[in-house]
């Protein structure tokens, strides 16, 4: 199912709704791994969504609304009533995510701890494996009770073990997949982030988050729609500046001096309007002209160099 169209959405939900057990598997597959966003949420009561005629169309309702949301401000409003009905009223939006947790995110809050967010932003963004993991395995599942086959560090334990303190210690969670391969956490959570998780419809979820993503990032495009033309000196530039290299650095992979590449991050500065190399690296994964800290790509570059010299 190609979901960002109403009309599919629909006749699916209806088609879920009809299924005597709700046991209707959603056909078709995420995009593939590393292109995407995370949704967690957590559920309040036992849910009652798709188990009547009005229940689902409040749900249609709410899923047409995120795919018409005309701002930020109003998609925010409709996921926090979309999962609210499914008991979830608390949620959050973290994008872009790469393979670098360093990397500069965005972070939209509604509802979760100021503790929490206050921390997270600090330092304890690099230890949350629940987006890796999330990409990873590409279907929505319990954070509370991860797969057998995860294995975490003791930061990441720990992190999660944290998660009671501040009320967050159930939850599901999803990768969702937008274009331009970008990359994001959005997570939502019953009052009191305890309550039992069982009477989540997954599928149903998935399709809702999978919905509020992409119009996500539509409305983000909208938003940065500026001017860009980029030389294509300019994007080798800004690759290097996503993969966390310094003005020298760069200038050695790309022979140049460090005050020409200066030169060229200023005018990248000014094309983009941002001040900082963050929000530059930030808003060129958002319009896709480049993916963070890309292991692969930096490794192919090093290996071509290296040819080069040995010729």
């Amino acid at each position: 199912m190609a979901v960002g169209d109403a009309g599919t959405i629909r006749r699916a939900l209806c088609a879920l709704s009809a299924s005597p057990d709700h046991s209707m598997k959603w056909s078709g597959a995420p995009t593939p791994k590393g292109r995407g966003c995370f949704f967690l949420a957590e559920q309040g009561k036992p849910s009652s969504i798709v188990r009547g005629v009005g229940k689902v169309s409040d749900m249609l309702d709410g899923i047409s609304a995120l795919l018409t949301a005309r701002s930020l401000q109003d998609l925010r409003a409709e996921a926090v009533s979309v999962f609210s009905m499914m008991g979830m009223p608390r949620v959050i939006c973290l994008s872009p995510i790469g393979h670098d947790r360093s990397v500069g995110r965005t972070l939209v809050n509604a509802g979760f701890p100021l503790e929490w967010e206050n921390a997270y932003l600090d330092a304890r963004h690099m230890d949350d494996p629940l987006p890796d993991i999330a990409v990873r395995i590409g279907s929505a599942f319990h954070w509370d009770h991860l797969p057998s086959d995860v294995v975490l560090n003791q930061n990441e334990t720990t992190y999660l073990e944290d998660l009671k303190s501040w009320g967050m210690e159930k939850g599901v969670c999803v990768a969702t997949y937008g274009p331009a391969a970008r990359v994001g956490f959005i997570a939502a959570s019953s009052e009191t982030g305890q309550d039992s998780l069982h009477a989540v419809d997954m599928q149903l979820f998935q399709v809702a988050a999978q919905t509020a993503y992409l119009r996500y990032c539509q409305l983000m495009t909208l938003e940065l729609n500026y001017e860009m033309n980029l030389s294509s000196r300019e994007l080798d530039v800004l690759h290097w500046m996503a993969q966390g290299r310094s003005n020298a650095a760069i200038g050695e992979t790309l022979s140049l001096s460090p005050d020409t590449v200066g030169t060229y991050v200023k005018r990248i500065f000014a094309k983009l309007e941002v001040f900082d190399r963050t929000s530059a690296v930030m808003k060129g994964v958002m319009r896709g002209l480049v993916i963070a800290s890309d292991p692969e790509v930096e490794a192919e570059a090093l290996a071509r160099r290296a040819r080069k010299r040995e010729g």
